[in-house]
């Protein structure tokens, strides 16, 4: 067997240059011979040389992450019962949520309130994404009754144009009628139903009280129909009427609208009140 090369027989050793070249070719090893074929390619596109490579980077992935981590459901878990929602700032209990009341707004209520906690608490609502909602969902309300405020104004305006022009010089009269006609058959509910709901102002319901109110200015045909009585009335509710009627401004004042009606019909009254003066 040859010596060459070995130190016991007293050859010289190699050059200390040669060592370390051959050192060195061995601290970076292949891909292959540190990390199995199965996760090769992804090492590969990584840049990673060795094990030092793979947890510098594992070591970086958890300063940009932070310590305070949070698992994610499994799949087929039940995703409410995560235990994940409190760390994200949902409150345990509805009662959690603090919401501000919106300013300006008459129509807000506890119950709303009470209604939404609930529904946000249900459905896993962080506390701050919750009071956004609420605002928004609270505003957006807000927006629609202003609207429909405005559309029931423009809707009496339109009316109001719609009666008057057909109507014309007329039209004052003609509504005193009506008024006067409510006030003679209709009740206080119906009054304030007509002003609640603003059908008041319809055209129609104009229409149909000034007709009334016009069968009533003529004395004889209202008479006629007493004594058909399609409208009965005793002595003492016409009495009562009339003390009604005498406490109307629109009595005495020419320039009021109901004036004349109003005097026409305490004629009539009287006729009803006092039947043997009439004959």
């Amino acid at each position: 067997m040859s010596e060459e090369g070995s130190v016991l027989a007293g050859n010289p050793v190699e050059e200390q240059g040669n060592v370390e070249e051959s050192v060195s070719a061995t601290s970076e090893l292949t891909t292959s011979e540190w990390v199995s074929d199965e996760y090769k390619l992804f090492a590969d596109n990584k840049g990673w040389k060795n094990s030092d490579d793979v947890l510098k980077s594992y070591v970086n992935l958890e300063k940009q992450i932070g310590q305070d981590r949070v698992a994610l459901p499994n799949e087929g878990d039940d995703v409410a019962e995560w235990e994940g929602w409190s760390k994200l700032g949902t409150p345990e209990t509805a009662d959690g949520y603090e919401l501000s009341v919106p300013q300006g707004y008459e129509e807000y209520s506890s119950d709303l309130s009470d209604w939404f906690r609930q529904e946000a608490h249900a459905a896993k609502v962080p506390a701050s994404m919750a009071q956004r909602l609420h605002d928004a969902y609270v505003q957006r309300m807000m927006d629609g009754q202003s609207n429909s405020v405005l559309d029931q104004q423009r809707q009496f305006e339109d009316w109001g144009h719609e009666i008057k022009k057909e109507y014309g010089t007329a039209y004052d009269e003609k509504v005193g009628m009506a008024r006067r006609a409510v006030r003679a058959f209709g009740s206080d509910n119906l009054s304030s139903m007509l002003n609640d709901t603003g059908l008041g102002n319809h055209p129609d319901m104009i229409r149909a009280f000034a007709k009334i109110g016009a069968e009533l200015s003529t004395s004889r045909q209202f008479k006629d129909t007493e004594e058909a009585g399609s409208f009965s009335m005793t002595p003492e509710n016409a009495r009562a009427e009339i003390a009604r009627i005498r406490s109307h401004s629109g009595l005495t004042n020419k320039g009021d609208p109901e004036h004349r009606v109003l005097n026409d019909r305490l004629t009539q009254l009287y006729e009803i009140a006092h039947p043997a003066d009439a004959a």
